[in-house]
């Protein structure tokens, strides 16, 4: 595929699956799938959602975890000319009812009658849906001929008003990444590729998407909790060639591969870390043993995954300390970088900046929400044409002359836990909605396990609140990874004589 391709994604599978239609697209615990198959289904997925009445710009929830049914689904959506709603499943009912109301969606996909009257019952919501288990069409109709501008998914990212940001991706962009990114990897229809993500994060479509334009098979691992060294085994038996993990993830395997050497499976010819900030240190010991060649990348769900990718050449690695986080590295292909100060002028190199990026990578915005979309997605003054524009990342990043692009750390309260990218204000807004809190403030605190979110909170004079129930409060409404590990109460919290809150009189915190 040619970095430049158009032709929509779920387009070029299905002609993927009419030039080597018994070839493997799906591996996955609970069976497999040719592309014929794999089609087929797809196609059965979308006769009842058309009949339904889904089609261009409707969200679907894609109410499938991760594995075959998960594939079907979100090929059948795409089948039908409607566009994916990325979701995390195990979300409490009050999150999944949000995103729902959010992004206006009115249909489903589920894997039976029961998975199904379950989603409605915890939405709350009357939704039309469609079954991934049935095995053909009735009817010859081909997938929907999906515009290159149309919706292709959406996917909620942590908002900083305390709600939560549906990210808007256009067909055009998630092709031209998809097709840049099979080329980036080597990707051919000999690979196994790994697919790890929760399929709540957009790096599951990156694994299994380019795999499928390319004619290899994505092979579903049951369990994506295993450490580094209980998943070598599934490596190994599945023969799988390209793995894409989180940066913790894989930078726990390199100490671990240090402390206990050993070969890797023979077949695994690439990794792919992101998601997170990693050490050259890591990349150093890894590199060193001899392990095969890691590429880090760096992206936002507004750049549609992934943006920037660094691998270093030899004497770059011998010229790291250990100490540095792994850099940004530089642009894909039809992916514009600028390190901006506060004016957009271009900052000077080696002076510190603001990321935006620009080009063809670029999400459509928020869906239904123009007047966030306009605050992030500003006018792009550096284009040739009229017109584009340039996303504002919030990432505050260095260049120097000929270098790699270099994360310094953010401009806002937005940060990392566990690999989602969380807002503290959307934190402190649901710490706010006990009745007993009247004031909070959450920030990040470095741990030995990575960064954890702590929260101080003021509570109403005399209140029975412990620390405990406000966490079991919160889990009941929103993921794990936005619950504050520590919570500390208490009379008021400090703040300066012109109300700002003074950090430094904050009491340590008491993490887990």
């Amino acid at each position: 595929m040619s970095p430049t391709e158009t032709i929509p994604v779920p387009l070029r599978i299905a002609h993927r699956a009419g030039l080597t239609p018994e070839a493997t697209a799906v591996r996955a615990p609970e069976g497999e799938l040719t592309y014929r198959q794999f089609d087929r289904r797809a196609r059965a997925v979308a006769e009842e959602l058309r009949a339904a009445g889904a089609g261009p710009e409707d969200t679907v929830l894609l109410g499938a975890r991760r594995g075959l049914h998960w594939a079907v689904g979100l090929l059948g959506i795409w089948y039908a000319g409607a566009a994916p709603l990325l979701v995390d499943l195990d979300a409490p009912d009050e999150r999944l009812r949000t995103l729902l109301r959010a992004a206006g969606t009115r249909h489903a996909v589920a894997p039976d009658t029961h998975a199904a009257a379950m989603l409605q019952r915890r939405t709350g919501s009357e939704l039309f849906w469609a079954s991934t288990t049935t095995a053909a069409p009735t009817s010859a109709a081909p997938p929907a001929d999906v515009a290159p501008g149309s919706l292709a998914y959406v996917l909620f990212t942590s908002g900083s008003t305390g709600q939560p940001k549906p990210v808007a991706v256009g067909h055009a962009g998630l092709a031209a990444q998809v097709a840049t990114l099979a080329g980036r990897y080597g990707l051919t229809d000999q690979d196994a590729v790994l697919q790890f993500a929760a399929p709540a994060f957009d790096v599951s479509l990156e694994e299994a998407l380019p795999t499928w334009c390319t004619g290899g098979a994505a092979v579903f691992v049951k369990d994506n909790v295993l450490s580094p060294a209980e998943l070598e085994p599934f490596l190994a038996a599945e023969r799988i060639s390209v793995v894409n993990l989180p940066t913790p993830y894989w930078s726990q395997w390199a100490k671990d591969l240090e402390r206990a050497p050993r070969p890797l499976p023979s077949a695994l010819r690439r990794v792919v870390i992101g998601s997170d900030a990693g050490r050259t240190a890591d990349l150093t010991r890894w590199t060193t043993a001899g392990h095969p060649p890691v590429i880090s990348c760096y992206g936002l769900t507004e750049s549609t995954i992934t943006a920037t990718s660094y691998e270093p050449a030899p004497a770059e690695l011998a010229g790291f300390t250990g100490e540095e986080l792994i850099p940004l590295g530089e642009p894909l292909a039809g992916v514009r970088a600028y390190v901006l100060d506060e004016e957009l002028r271009e900052a000077p190199p080696g002076a510190a900046g603001e990321l935006y990026l620009a080009g063809s990578c670029l999400a459509r915005g928020y869906h239904g929400r123009p007047g966030l979309t306009s605050e992030r997605f500003v006018a792009d003054p550096f284009a040739e044409a009229p017109g584009e524009r340039m996303y504002r990342t919030g990432d505050r990043v260095t260049r120097a002359p000929g270098g790699p692009l270099v994360f310094l750390g953010r401009a806002d309260d937005q940060v990392k836990i566990r690999g989602h990218r969380v807002e503290l204000k959307e934190v402190e807004a649901a710490v706010a909605t006990h009745p007993d809190i009247v004031d909070v403030v959450v920030r990040a605190v470095a741990a030995a396990a990575g960064p954890q979110l702590v929260a101080w909170a003021a509570v109403t004079v005399g209140s029975p609140l412990t620390p405990d129930e406000l966490r079991r409060h919160l889990l009941a409404r929103m993921p794990g990874y936005l619950v504050p590990a520590a919570v500390t109460l208490m009379e008021r919290l400090p703040r300066t004589p012109g109300g700002k809150l003074d950090p430094k009189a904050l009491p340590a915190p008491a993490l887990r």
